[in-house]
């Protein structure tokens, strides 16, 4: 039995369905991330699991013993906010002391433990200070380490690098890493960050509109969307118009006609054999007439500076755009308006049926 099961969860705001019938199983010490747009369901989820939000229908189970209706309090779960919601008259010490006192710990063990803690996250020079002479960074710390005081199982964050900077936002992804591995609490955690959610993650959980539509490991998700909405959402894919060919199993896109790949799945065409099919922008190249693979031609429309990159964006024959991720030696004599050749290797083509 997983150590979290959550079954059939289902929950509603009038007539807005937030969690549309629910599963999720979660392993002991796993960093699972719950990943979609604004509105999807995911923070909904991580509240039910808290017990702030409760669902009309299903249950929540961790380690046998289901605490759907238990009160929060109850369930003993860490939960770090966007905001950190720290006490900004208390110092960091007392913030981290604050649950402690709460569950009515001896002094002496309390005094351990936010020493511990202090440790746990860097801050040992910074026990005495208050909240508003801390960095973003240094605030989040605290928060995470009054989660993680009084021995949670599960850590719950609710977009917790959100408010950050991208060089902060990077190191603390790090950071959170570091702590999962050396607590081995098991951490949920929301984001609606595609490279977060890949950069952290044992297991990510795809949201849309209530529903989880894809779970699995980052690298997975990441090259084997299984619908449209996760191949669009997930690394910016290409996605393209395209037909298939059962006479002569051929796929005909952006203005011309290959041989099917040979990993392609005639079952997926729809109605006159339509299918639907993305591309990775890192996965086209521009060719000089070298390299075997797929080969179109397209007009450049956009081209932007992406620091050790550039991206293109491209009109090819049928109409359709495609934006390329190039290194900018690449790109370095190219111009609006320009000509050029694009080469995809067929192995890299990814296809999904219409109805997905």
């Amino acid at each position: 039995m997983a150590f979290l099961d959550i079954r059939k969860l289902r929950k509603t705001y009038g007539t807005a369905v937030a969690l549309d019938g629910i599963d999720l199983s979660v392993k002991e010490g796993e960093f699972v991330t719950l990943l979609g747009p604004s509105g999807s369901g995911k923070t909904t989820l991580l509240m039910s699991i808290a017990g702030f939000t409760r669902p009309e229908e299903g249950g929540i189970v961790v380690d046998g013993r289901d605490i759907t209706d238990m009160d929060p309090e109850d369930r003993d779960f860490g939960l770090v906010f966007q905001g950190y919601a720290l006490f900004p008259h208390l110092s960091v010490a007392d913030n981290i002391a604050f649950p402690l006192k709460v569950r009515k710990w001896e002094k002496a063990r309390i005094t351990a433990r936010v020493e511990e803690m202090l440790t746990l996250v860097g801050l040992e020079d910074y026990a005495s200070r208050k909240p508003r002479q801390l960095s973003g960074g240094q605030q989040q710390r605290v928060a995470i380490a009054r989660a993680l005081s009084y021995g949670p199982r599960i850590l719950l964050l609710d977009e917790p690098l959100s408010a950050l900077d991208r060089n902060l936002r990077e190191s603390m992804q790090r950071e959170l890493k570091r702590l999962h591995q050396e607590t081995g609490v098991t951490f949920i955690f929301v984001t609606h960050d595609q490279e977060e959610a890949y950069a952290m993650s044992d297991r990510i959980a795809v949201f849309q509109s209530g529903r989880i539509v894809q779970v699995g490991e980052p690298r997975e998700i990441y090259t084997h969307p299984k619908s449209l909405f996760v191949a669009g959402f997930l690394g910016g894919n290409n996605i393209f118009k395209a037909s298939y060919s059962l006479a002569d199993e051929t796929i005909s896109f952006f203005g011309s006609t290959y041989p099917a790949p040979p990993h392609f799945d005639a079952s997926l065409a729809g109605k006159d054999g339509e299918i639907i099919g993305w591309i990775r922008p890192e996965d086209i190249s521009i060719s000089d007439g070298d390299g075997d693979g797929i080969r179109f031609e397209a007009r450049v429309i956009d081209i932007s500076f992406a620091g050790a990159a550039e991206k293109l964006a491209v009109i090819a024959p049928d109409g359709q755009e495609v934006g390329l991720t190039l290194p900018m030696e690449a790109t370095r004599d190219l111009k609006r308006g320009a000509t050029v050749t694009c080469l995809v290797k067929p192995q890299n083509l990814g296809f999904l049926a219409p109805e997905t």
